[in-house]
């Protein structure tokens, strides 16, 4: 048991001294989710603001003053566009679409013809294109207005065109929306979890075996399983602090999200931390033990880097499955490592309650993986050193 500690000591010590380990543990578990937070709230207030300013940018607006009561009506205020607002709006100068009037638009709107108007926006700019649905559902309400009036006139009432009324009903609970504003959390945890530890696994084992410090380590009298559980037991300190971290920066986090109505509705607290906590730390043993097996296959640590990659590459993309499964969730998911604990992270931030079996069956996969990477990890230290 001493041995094991004072190599475990010995592996996080070398670690911690690495600035490339340190820093990616630090980035990965403390910038990334605040950063990811901020960018999201950002488009949801710019959404927002779209939606508070009532403004309307326009061109020949006196060309359609039917069309310009009823946007004042609708509690919008109109302003004439400057002249070169596709270049601004090309520029993101300008934040709103701008409603171009053809000059002949109120002659033909008099005498029953079918009459265009245009909403210009740039495509790239982000909030102008947020501004253009606005508007578009504004002139649709517009045109059903003018379409029953004119009925009206003739006679004809309005509703008699339409005789099925369609309203939509949601099933989803509120819950729901938070979840698919923060679908993105469970990835991002998952990608620091494989990203913090994978350069640690990497130095404590190929990068020991290229400088050449891994045999004279082999010499001392220990056992294949005290120099891997010291090894490994280093990397998952480390992974198991990024999950440490990244889970505590949510509470930070959250200062920093701008919409009010984002804020309200995701409310992560002490309890969903602890819950997380518990899906997330046998996820990060496992995956580090995988990690530290992966490198002690590889010759030189540009072939383990190489590799790990690949690894964590696959890693972060298991959980688009679940955006790929139409249908019910198959049984197997909760089986499957990785995607089991992004099944379960969706359902604490929804705050449904979780059962024992899924919690165990997760945490039981993970055990398994990782005596299996170890096992092999412990047979493969001595032949790696003999080679």
């Amino acid at each position: 048991m001493n041995a094991i500690i004072h190599i475990l000591k010995k592996e996080i010590i070398d670690a911690m001294r690495d600035r490339r380990t340190l820093m990616m543990v630090l980035v990965s578990s403390l910038l990334i989710l605040p950063v990811l937070l901020l960018a999201i709230s950002e488009i949801t207030s710019q959404i927002e603001s779209q939606q508070e300013k009532r403004l309307v940018l326009a061109v020949n607006m006196q060309q359609a003053p039917g069309l310009e009561n009823f946007i004042l009506r609708q509690g919008y205020q109109i302003e004439e566009a400057p002249k070169d607002y596709e270049q601004k709006s090309r520029n993101k100068l300008l934040t709103k679409p701008v409603l171009v009037v053809s000059k002949d638009f109120d002659k033909k709107f008099q005498q029953g013809d079918n009459v265009q108007l245009e909403i210009v926006y740039d495509t790239s700019n982000r909030q102008a294109e947020i501004g253009a649905r606005l508007l578009q559902r504004l002139l649709n309400n517009y045109s059903q207005e003018v379409t029953s009036l004119r009925l009206q006139m003739r006679g004809i009432s309005a509703g008699a065109l339409q005789t099925i009324e369609i309203k939509e009903r949601y099933l989803n609970p509120p819950e729901e929306r938070k979840v698919a504003l923060t679908s993105f959390l469970p990835l991002v945890l998952i990608s620091a979890i494989v990203i913090g530890g994978m350069f640690a696994a990497i130095d404590t084992t190929a990068g020991e075996r290229e400088r050449g410090s891994l045999e004279p380590l082999m010499m001392n009298p220990v056992t294949g399983w005290q120099m891997v559980l010291g090894k490994w037991g280093a990397v998952a300190f480390i992974s198991m602090t990024v999950v440490l971290l990244t889970v505590g920066s949510f509470f930070p986090s959250q200062w920093l999200i701008r919409s009010d109505s984002l804020r309200a509705e995701f409310q992560f607290g002490i309890g969903e931390a602890l819950r997380f906590l518990v899906v997330l730390l046998p996820l990060a043993a496992c995956l580090s033990s995988i990690q530290v097996a992966i490198a002690l296959s590889c010759k030189n640590f540009k072939e383990a880097q190489v590799r790990n990659q690949m690894f964590s590459l696959l890693v972060t993309m298991t959980p688009l499955m679940l955006s790929l499964n139409q249908g019910p969730e198959p049984r197997w998911f909760s089986w499957s490592p990785v995607l089991a604990q992004n099944l379960l992270m969706n359902h604490i931030l929804k705050g449904e309650v979780i059962g024992i079996v899924p919690i165990l069956s997760s945490i039981g996969v993970c055990v398994v993986l990782t005596l299996l990477s170890l096992t092999y990890v412990a047979r493969k230290m001595r032949s790696v050193v003999v080679a």
